[in-house]
């Protein structure tokens, strides 16, 4: 029998400065050293080396005269800089290619930017000549996509007040244009974990989405499904719905590892 592989590795002191910049993030008003030094499990002298040398790198910053700890300048930065539709893009490249080749249509993610919205960021076309367009850079009505229903249906009532405050434009004939209706499908998308859209973006095409969750439940994007209505029925979307789904959770389990 063949030797089970080796587990990386770690370094001991990078996870436990992690632990502590961690621990500064769960508390908006800062913490003191000993609070901190509790949160992430180490002796308070251990705690205060490793504030120290991130300090000095930026990463973290104690308030002059007070013992509070911050996240820094420098950490703020970097986080700025990150960019969170490529990270997902390079997450969950091969996935996605897997995906369109498993249920034949094209396959789309979309990350969520900075204001909220979707932005779709990458496509994997099917193998039929009748396939949707080209889509990256695009974003689409929320009430009249699938993409944007899962987004939809992470909103509060106060923020969904305020979005169906709003006329829901009609861009086909099957596009949800009433408040009460799109409520109810928003309750069935919260439901059954993916949304779905049949000739209400387009007459003729058809699209089931699901979520890509932050451990916290925060939404930072959606895999998207989508081909010609007669061959995306009922029971076609179904099974794509379960197969995107199942991808979602690997992505979801990468990103864990990635942060």
């Amino acid at each position: 029998m063949a030797a089970a592989p080796q587990r990386a590795k770690l370094n001991h002191s990078v996870q436990k400065a992690v632990a502590l910049l961690r621990a500064t993030a769960s508390g908006s008003g800062g913490a003191s050293v000993s609070a901190l030094a509790r949160g992430a499990g180490l002796p308070r002298a251990t705690a205060l080396r490793l504030i120290q040398t991130l300090e000095a790198e930026g990463l973290l910053l104690r308030v002059p005269g007070d013992d509070r700890v911050l996240l820094g300048p420098e950490l703020v930065r970097l986080a700025r800089a990150a960019d969170l539709g490529t990270v997902l893009v390079e997450v969950a490249r091969a996935r996605l290619a897997d995906l369109a080749e498993q249920v034949r249509e094209t396959v789309t993610l979309s990350a969520t930017g900075a204001d909220g919205e979707l932005d779709l960021v990458h496509q994997v076309d099917g193998p039929h000549h009748l396939v949707p367009r080209g889509w990256i850079g695009r974003r689409f009505p929320l009430h009249a996509s699938s993409s944007g229903k899962v987004l939809l249906a992470t909103y509060d009532e106060a923020r969904l007040d305020r979005f169906l405050a709003e006329p829901l434009g009609p861009l086909t004939p099957a596009t949800i244009t009433s408040p009460r209706a799109l409520r109810d499908e928003l309750a069935r998308t919260r439901d059954q974990g993916f949304a779905t859209t049949v000739d209400e973006l387009e007459e003729g095409l058809a699209g089931v989405s699901v979520g890509v969750f932050t451990d916290a439940g925060a939404l930072v994007g959606t895999i998207n499904v989508s081909g010609l209505s007669q061959r995306l029925d009922d029971a076609a979307r179904l099974r794509a719905a379960e197969r995107a789904q199942a991808v979602a959770g690997d992505i979801e389990a990468a990103l864990r590892r990635t942060s």
